[in-house]
């Protein structure tokens, strides 16, 4: 299988391409490569011939400095160049990196537990007055919705099959929710291979945990979570601090 890798330098995909590189054919495009999602015209000449795409490429987390506007370029308007590429070269699947901020998992924001794929996201329930959030904090978790969202459009109108995995915090734990390494390669190996339609299927990518419900990724994907061992240094903050 051919598969074009979006952020195949960054942490997550270059794991990916360690424990299962020799399985695929993959062609990398990273912005270390001076590869920007950004530039439609090279993203659709290395789409060509791609079987599936796995998109992990974007800010992958709440950082001081950056702009709503960056937000938006690099994980929104990034991910519908991806979309609209992958339909023009009849792309089989496109599997996107999504992420449990979706539920609103980032400090400030008076998330819901337990938490299911199927629940509103933040925007539908929440008041300015409940949030303690910083701009940025809100930023990200927005522009991974609204990126999201563009694959719920091109998935549910069956233009390509599209599967979100809304990966939880990769070797670390924050807010009470984690995600090992070897259980988010795992994830993306798994939607690849899936035999089955995905005309846009979310799926809480996590560790085991009480409050977070995986049963649909282990029911559909075949998901089997290990159980990480993390350290002290890794554990950086509990679910009980999440509106702190």
């Amino acid at each position: 299988m051919k598969i074009l890798l979006t952020g195949n330098r960054g942490y997550l995909g270059s794991e990916f391409v360690r424990a299962y590189g020799k399985d695929y054919e993959i062609v990398g495009y990273d912005i270390k490569d001076n590869l920007n999602l950004l530039d439609y015209e090279s993203l659709s000449r290395k789409i060509k011939r791609c079987d599936q795409i796995v998109h992990l490429a974007a800010i992958p987390a709440p950082v001081n400095g950056k702009t709503f506007e960056e937000y938006f370029d690099n994980n929104v308007r990034a991910t519908h160049n991806i979309a609209k590429a992958a339909v023009e070269n009849g792309v089989k699947r496109i599997i996107y990196a999504s992420s449990t901020t979706i539920y609103g998992i980032e400090r400030g924001i008076p998330f819901k537990t337990p938490i299911t794929e199927n629940q509103a996201f933040v925007s539908q329930y929440i008041t300015a007055n409940m949030l303690s959030c910083r701009d940025v904090d809100l930023s990200y978790h927005m522009s991974k919705v609204m990126a999201e969202q563009i694959m719920a459009w091109y998935g549910l109108t069956k233009k390509i099959q599209t599967v979100a995995l809304r990966f939880g915090p990769i070797n670390k734990v924050f807010l009470g929710i984690s995600v090992s390494i070897n259980n988010a390669t795992q994830a993306i190996k798994l939607a690849l291979e899936h035999k089955g339609e995905l005309w846009y299927e979310p799926f809480s990518i996590v560790d085991d945990a009480r409050h977070i419900d995986t049963s649909k990724a282990k029911r559909v994907l075949g998901y089997n979570p290990e159980k990480p061992d993390y350290s002290a240094d890794q554990i950086h903050s509990t679910l009980d601090q999440r509106a702190k």
